[in-house]
């Protein structure tokens, strides 16, 4: 029933009140509220409230068969009205809200104007108001209305009266800039225009149409359609169409918006609304309509008065929409090739490739490229692509790859300019390759820098100067010596030798990035020779960076005093490079000197030279002095011109001071320091390069296993946030911690997503990576042999007594004889990942200025090679694969001899304790002895300090105090095989006399051979004397699974500096077999040991007797239990 009556209020309404030309929609359902009993409880804003408040007047919009317009209310009624709103449709409510605001006599007037101006009988329930009579007709007189005589007995205006004309008031109310005006009063206004069949200024119209599409309310979207039906079509303009379109498409009538669109073109000329259609069922995939529309604009395109305009609204997208919107259109095209109607699949592939070929004109703008990927592959399939769309496509990714976080779109940029060249056999064109060629160079892309030198060579004009430079310079900084040599040839014969100083810069680069001295110095003397060419200063600032880098102190040194008497005046830079040579070997003295010799010849200091001071404090052990030469440094304001000059990636002077100090900080283990000194430098605003993160994360990966998250989070969290790009270095340092903590998951999950980002693997990740795939192998290993145990206990069980003894017997011959296979086998996977590695090895790896973890004291030009051989090569002496281990080290002599034609007498010391391993387990004790004399002689070339006299005490570095820790425990070794255990003493004395310090581990291997040896006092006594002083008891070592892992040195050599010094769990062992021997002895001699163990070790004897039990091989082997 109530839905019946709200029914009948709509229609009476149409008779009652105003009819619009344009009938009402019609609403058949009541508000959803309604139905949910809630129609008191709708939440309507504020001024809705107030509209349905009674009116305080007696007139009211109350039925009445007395009045049809006027209803008022009975006086009888003393009951308050409720305004049922949800009763009524949306367009009914605006206009009892338009009518409340008018009072009685503008009603009457509008009534019988519309009934005038419509011709026509409006029949209603009141016989006193005539509509037959004569039309009056309003007359305008200088912008006013000159009215009619009314009829007889109404009420109103007066025959003759004069009323303001409402286009004057609607002109004001247009062009107001108060804002005041409401969308009601424009709309309102209007209407009155139309019942007084006025026609408005055509400038009043488009601003009427402007201000109804530019709004936000449906109701006046609506009216601006309307406003457009209500305009004669031969009055129709181009805006009109525009701002009823946009009121359609706001409305999600695009359908509505095609058609009037069509209309449009059919009727007006110029701009109405082609971009808005067209984005609207662009972005929205209507692929058919937006095939349509495209059809209607370039069918007309001639009629604009301006340029087209189609493409305002597709440009507003990003780009990246912009190329998913290319690839559906061709797929669109791709789908209608079976399609009978040849002329729409013609217009959607013209269509397609318009959108690609727009798509692709954007530059400098951020994209996705796999949605370039994706639409560039649509398109091929919808036709082949040409040159310009893939030139388009190389550029807009090449315009994107400025930094390390934009790889993607430099690979794919490269993989598109790949294609152009081999799959599509289409010749780059010179702006091309000249853009090929900086991103190669910029990415240091040695593949690209070739390929950009086959390309220009096939252009008409061939290499430019510009590329000459450019390709020597990357190349050079690749240490590829040979191709910069011949395009230094090429360019000279081309262009003479304008620009041979630069040219012949670079040939010395590649020499010293190669690290190789001889090479540099023929160089140099060739371009004398053949050229005439006068090295200058900074040509002498590469020979000497050369020298540096092989560790030729004394090599470096008389360059210098050539130098010099070449009448050339060092500067600052020149004493920065001697001065890090001394530094990095941790001669303080030699960097020392350097310093004061430059601050009296009147150089400038500069913040390098103070780095380089700081490196040789901290290397020589004055942390002290190295953090007041900081201090100082700050105060003086060095390298801040230089800091601002620089970016976040690159090696600042004031940066390089506080990494040194942090990462000295960081090896030590001083997680505490570390975080005070990184305070420090935000303080002082030092901006964090890639080698503080590095400096964190090793401080981080050495403190504890529990720690290396935390590195981890550096690496994946810190660094990409403060836009800091990782290089290998940083993999490496986290892939050591992981292997080191046995978790190779980690290990190998860290090596495929550094390979993924396009970084190149260097020996301080190859070596760790290594020896985790060696270790995996060994719990492979160690599955089959758990397995066969297991399976071998169940067989023991079925059987007899006597045959488990002769089949137990059986096993252990055939266990002896598999050994070496499954070792070998073992060795396998870590072999092939060396021989990969080494076929792998370019100039490239050699040519990396970078710190790289895993150097350790050797020259860059011997780190290459050594870091990869020691421990394949240990790993098959322990094995007693003796023939591998000879072809390994028949290799690595066979890689280097070229390129040191002295390392085959003096290899690296690493490498020579590695034989040594393999020589104890083969008894060739002869073989291991000389291998401790080059390891001997290596470290006296290393660690020996400048102008140092060997046959002094005290000539050792202090940096290289623990060179042979390795070595010395393998020849003690082998001394005890050969019965010289009393040589060992001795050769300790000299090795301390001469500035060498015993490590944890030798001095640990030192007590079990006197142990083996029986000489328990000698044992007992340097125990106490030397390991004991950092005793804390068995109670604080926690709990007994723990104590074995809290007492096993490992061989590290931070440990061995900055560790405390324990006993070995095995050491302790061996004196606890000492002691019980002593008890088992009989009463006199037994008792005499036990009281000289008291009195020389009381501390050794308390720590063995209060030992707990473990059952290990270890206990049940030296005790016998």
């Amino acid at each position: 029933m109530i839905e019946r009556a709200a029914t009948c209020l709509e229609n009476g309404g149409k008779h009652i009140l105003h009819i619009p030309k344009k009938p009402f929609r019609k609403y058949r359902s009541l508000h959803s509220a309604f139905w949910s009993h809630g129609a008191g409880d709708i939440n309507l804003p504020a001024w809705w409230h107030a509209f349905l408040q009674v009116p305080s007047d007696t007139n009211h919009f109350w039925a009445s068969k007395d009045s049809p317009v006027i209803l008022r209310r009975k006086a009888s009624d003393n009951a308050p009205l409720r305004f049922l709103d949800f009763l009524y449709p949306r367009q009914t409510l605006a206009f009892i809200h338009k009518c409340v605001s008018e009072n009685t006599a503008t009603l009457q007037r509008r009534r019988r104007l519309q009934i005038l101006s419509q011709r026509s009988r409006a029949y209603t329930s009141s016989a006193d108001t005539s509509a037959d009579e004569p039309s009056n007709k309003n007359i305008a007189v200088d912008n006013t209305l000159v009215r009619s005589a009314p009829e007889d007995g109404a009420s109103g205006a007066v025959a003759g009266e004069a009323v303001p004309d409402p286009r004057v008031k609607l002109h004001e109310l247009l062009f107001n800039e108060e804002g005041s005006t409401t969308m009601h009063q424009l709309w309102r206004i209007y209407q009155q225009t139309q019942e007084s069949s006025l026609s408005l200024d055509p400038g009043d119209l488009d601003a009427l149409f402007k201000k109804l599409s530019a709004s936000q309310w449906t109701i006046d979207l609506e009216r601006t359609r309307e406003l457009l039906d209500s305009v004669a079509p031969s009055s129709r303009r181009a805006s009109h169409y525009t701002c009823a379109i946009s009121a359609s498409l706001k409305l999600d009538e695009w359908k509505r918006a095609v058609d009037m669109h069509q209309e449009a073109a059919l009727r007006v000329q110029g701009s109405f609304g082609s971009s808005l259609v067209f984005q609207y069922v662009v972005l929205h995939s209507e692929w058919e309509a937006a095939t349509a529309v495209w059809q209607q604009f370039w069918d007309n395109r001639e009629a604009y008065f301006g340029p087209p305009d189609i493409w305002d609204g597709f440009d507003g997208l990003t780009l990246t929409s912009r190329m998913r919107r290319a690839q559906g259109a061709a797929q669109y095209a791709n789908s209608r090739i079976k399609d009978s109607n040849v002329a729409d699949t013609a217009r959607a592939r013209h269509l397609a490739r318009s959108l690609m070929q727009r798509t692709l004109q954007v530059r400098r703008t951020d994209f996705e490229y796999s949605s370039q990927k994706l639409m560039l592959a649509e398109a091929q399939h919808m036709e082949r692509l040409g040159f310009l769309d893939y030139k388009n496509a190389i550029i807009q990714n090449f315009d994107i790859a400025k930094s390390e976080n934009s790889r993607v779109h430099l690979q794919w940029g490269f993989q598109l300019y790949r294609m152009l060249r081999t799959e599509l056999n289409m010749l780059p064109d010179a702006e091309l390759v000249k853009g090929f060629l900086r991103k190669a160079y910029f990415f240091d892309s040695l593949q690209g820098m070739y390929e950009a030198i086959e390309d220009y060579r096939k252009q008409p004009e061939g290499i430019d100067r510009w590329a000459y430079r450019i390709l020597m310079s990357g190349l050079a900084r690749n240490g590829d010596f040979d191709t910069v040599n011949q395009l230094l040839q090429e360019a000279i014969n081309r262009f003479g030798t304008e620009n041979l100083p630069s040219y012949a810069m670079e040939l010395l680069h590649a020499c010293f990035r190669r690290a190789e001295v001889d090479r540099a110095i023929g160089t140099l003397e060739w371009l004398k020779e053949k050229y005439n060419y006068l090295p200058d200063l900074q040509a002498w600032h590469i020979l000497l960076r050369t020298y540096s880098r092989v560790g030729d102190c004394d090599g470096v040194m008389a360059l210098f005093e050539k130098l010099v008497e070449a009448n050339i005046r060092p500067e600052s830079s020149t004493y920065a490079i001697l001065m890090n040579i001394f530094a990095r070997v941790g001669d303080y003295d030699a960097t020392s000197t350097l310093y004061e010799r430059a601050i009296s010849e009147g150089i400038e200091i500069n913040a390098e030279m103070v780095a380089c001071l700081v490196l040789a404090q901290t290397s020589s052990g004055r942390s002290d002095e190295a953090v007041e030469t900081v201090e100082e440094a700050m105060k003086m304001g060095l390298g801040i011109a230089e800091h601002s000059a620089t970016h976040l990636s690159g090696d600042h002077p004031r940066t390089r001071i506080w990494n040194t100090l942090l990462t000295h900080y960081a090896m030590e283990g001083q997680l505490d320091r570390v975080s005070e000194t990184q305070k420090r430098m935000q303080s002082n605003n030092v901006a964090f390069d890639g080698y503080t993160y590095a400096a964190l994360m090793q401080a981080f990966v050495l403190k504890d296993k529990s720690m290396i998250p935390y590195a981890h989070k550096i690496l994946k969290d810190v660094m990409p946030k403060a836009q800091v790009p990782a290089t290998a270095l940083h993999y490496g340092i986290l892939i050591s911690g992981y292997q080191a903590a046995k978790n190779y998951v980690a290990v190998f999950s860290l090596y495929q997503r550094m390979l993924n980002r396009g970084l190149r693997p260097t020996f301080s990740v190859q070596v760790p990576f290594m020896k985790a795939a060696s270790m995996i192998d060994e719990r492979e290993r160690e599955r089959e042999r758990e397995q066969e145990q297991e399976q071998e206990q169940e067989q023991e069980q079925e059987q007899e007594q006597e045959q488990e003894q002769e089949q137990e017997r059986e096993q252990l011959d055939q266990h002896a004889e598999g050994d070496v296979v499954e070792e070998a086998t073992r060795a396998t996977r870590a072999e092939k990942i060396l021989t990969q590695t080494l076929d792998s090895l370019d100039s490239m790896e050699l040519a990396d200025l970078g710190p790289t973890k895993g150097q350790q004291s050797n020259p860059v030009n011997v780190a290459l090679y050594a870091s990869y051989f020691p421990f394949l090569i240990q790993l098959y002496g322990r094995k007693r694969l003796f023939e591998k281990v000879v072809d390994l080290y028949d290799k690595f002599i066979a890689m280097t001899r070229e390129r040191n034609p002295d390392l085959e007498a003096s290899p690296p010391v690493e490498l020579l304790s590695a034989l040594m391993v393999s020589y104890n387990k083969a008894g060739e004790h002869k073989e291991t002895e000389k291998c401790w004399q080059l390891a001997l002689e290596k470290a006296t070339e290393i660690a020996c300090k400048a102008d140092a006299d060997t046959t002094q005490p005290g000539w050792v570095l202090y940096k290289s105090r623990f060179l042979l820790t390795l070595p010395l425990t393998r020849y003690m070794t082998s001394l005890q095989a050969m019965s010289r255990v009393d040589e060992i003493e001795p050769l300790l004395a000299s090795l301390q006399q001469a500035g060498f310090q015993l490590s944890t581990p030798n001095r640990n291997r030192y007590i079990q051979i006197l142990a083996e040896e029986g000489r328990g006092t000698q044992a007992f006594e340097l125990c106490e004397r030397e390991l004991m002083d950092g005793w804390p008891g068995w109670g604080a070592l926690g709990p007994i699974r723990m104590v074995k892992r809290k007492l096993q040195t490992q061989w590290n050599p931070r440990s061995w500096e900055i560790g405390r010094r324990f006993p070995q769990y095995t050491s302790l062992v061996y004196l606890a077999g000492l002691y019980l021997e002593a008890q088992a002895m009989a009463y006199g001699r037994g008792t005499k040991l036990l009281r000289e163990y008291d009195r020389v070790a009381p501390r050794v004897v308390d720590a063995i007797v209060k030992m707990p039990s473990f059952s290990d091989p270890v206990q049940e082997r030296i005790l016998k239990r």
